[in-house]
């Protein structure tokens, strides 16, 4: 159970982070070295949501750069949803092979492995729209190979996405954004989810929405989010390994032209396969979506958190406290973008019979593209875990820095060059044994046909 005292200080820092603008989108902001990176036109992908419309108009007009590219791809500029982006074919494919060395295999702070690596991976990717749906989806797989790693050497990695929004009416839209993935390198970006090397595991998301336009300035969002994190390890899936869902209800009041105001309810069912680590949590919050032009905008929710946890050893409790969430996006030419975003408030604590943590989530994206052959990607992201658990452990404070940066150099239309460089440190002054550093690089060729 989390004391208040620490939780008053915890929340300061979470709100002082906020004000200095530090907040960014650990979501988009980090590079892919385990999976062929999309075509440049593609959105969508592990946590990166499609944008709802609510129109019919807003659904037919492209609309720039809802934000950065993932996965070290660029943005072109044009909606992810819009007719703008169709090639002759409808189905892309993408074959990537590359060369690449990780200094700390097992993500441990001593006696560290170190490896080369060689990694073949391919997607498949198909868009598809018309006035009323609009509808990607992606399926991609890799192999990995570790020349000198202990043990197994191989990792597989696999993944599916699902994103279409359909006009069911003029004021009805439903939407889906789904992902599966097969991982098997941790996932600093995944929220609740592992930031060390604990084997294979499967993650799967999704959500369905369904908004409707009850007037010119009011309308409501109904959404479902289902997630679930398996682990193949039997012992970790059996303390760690669960399943996330949301209910959400939203009202949405048009205040100006550009400024939509915001009130949204959220019950979130927290359920684990086997350990005694339920929790119910209960979000309270307000906040508003600011459109300051096509390029640039702002959407932002804050409040209450209420839950209700259990724990074998502490027994049941009641957690009272703030959450937080923003997201910032700017279009700032028509192949570069900056995402900045913030999470504040309880996650999966990832530890064995502690029910949850407190988590301020940092982070900057950037895409760039200086020239139309050469553009490059960056991520900074910053996580800060706070543990606490009466009768389990000693409380203590964690912090983890990741940075990434990602370069490509087109070729021709169907072949590039690609290289990146990954860090990630996880700084734990009253427990050091979850201390670690990894440094991982990488370069390799694309080809896109």
């Amino acid at each position: 159970m989390v004391s208040q005292n620490a939780a008053s200080r915890f929340a300061a820092l979470a709100v002082l982070g906020y004000a200095l603008g530090l907040v960014a989108s650990p979501a988009l902001a980090q590079v892919s070295f385990y999976s062929a990176p999309p075509p440049a036109d593609f959105g969508g992908g592990l946590d990166n949501a499609v944008a709802i419309p609510t129109s019919l108009s807003e659904a037919e007009a492209p609309v720039p750069g809802e934000g950065s590219a993932p996965s070290g791809s660029t943005s072109d500029g044009k909606s992810a949803l819009g007719t703008g982006l169709f090639s002759k074919l409808p189905i892309e494919f993408t074959f990537a092979v590359r060369e690449g060395y990780d200094d700390n295999l097992f993500t441990t702070k001593n006696n560290t492995d170190s490896s080369f690596y060689t990694n073949w991976a391919a997607g498949a990717y198909y868009t598809f729209g018309t006035p009323r749906l609009q509808l990607q989806t992606s399926l991609g797989g890799g192999i990995t190979y570790y020349y000198t790693r202990p043990g197994d050497k191989v990792d597989f990695n696999g993944n599916y996405s699902l994103n279409a929004v359909y006009l069911a009416t003029p004021k009805l839209t439903l939407s889906i954004n789904s992902t599966t993935a097969y991982l098997s390198q941790p996932d600093t970006n995944i929220v609740g989810g592992t930031n060390r090397q604990d084997g294979d595991y499967m993650y799967s998301n999704t959500v369905l929405s369904g908004a409707y336009q009850w007037s010119e300035k009011f309308s409501t969002v109904t959404s479902y989010n289902f997630n679930v994190i398996y682990y193949m390890d039997n012992n970790l899936n059996q303390n760690q390994g669960r399943i996330d869902q949301t209910l959400g209800q939203s009202a949405r009041w048009l205040l100006l032209p550009k400024t939509t105001l915001v009130a949204e309810y959220r019950a979130n069912p927290v359920t684990y396969f086997d350990a005694d680590l339920n929790v119910f949590n209960n979000f309270f919050l307000v906040g508003f979506d600011q459109v300051f032009n096509p390029r640039f905008k702002w959407s932002a929710r804050g409040g209450l958190q209420v839950g209700f946890d259990q724990n074998p050893d502490d027994g049941d409790s009641v957690y009272v406290g703030p959450y937080g969430e923003s997201t910032l996006t700017y279009q700032f030419g028509r192949s570069s973008s900056i995402s900045w975003m913030m999470r504040y408030g309880t996650e999966a604590s990832g530890l064995n019979n502690v029910t949850q943590r407190q988590t301020f989530r940092t982070g900057l994206s950037v895409a760039h593209a200086f020239t139309r052959r050469i553009s490059m990607t960056l991520g900074v992201n910053y996580q800060a875990n706070y543990y606490d658990q009466n009768n389990v452990i000693t409380s203590y404070y964690e912090n983890v820095f990741d940075v990434a940066v990602g370069a490509s150099y087109q070729i021709n239309r169907h072949w590039s060059l690609s290289a990146g460089y990954q860090f990630t440190a996880d700084v734990a002054p009253d427990a050091e044994y979850r201390e670690y550093t990894r440094n991982v690089v990488y370069f390799g060729a694309n080809l896109a046909f």
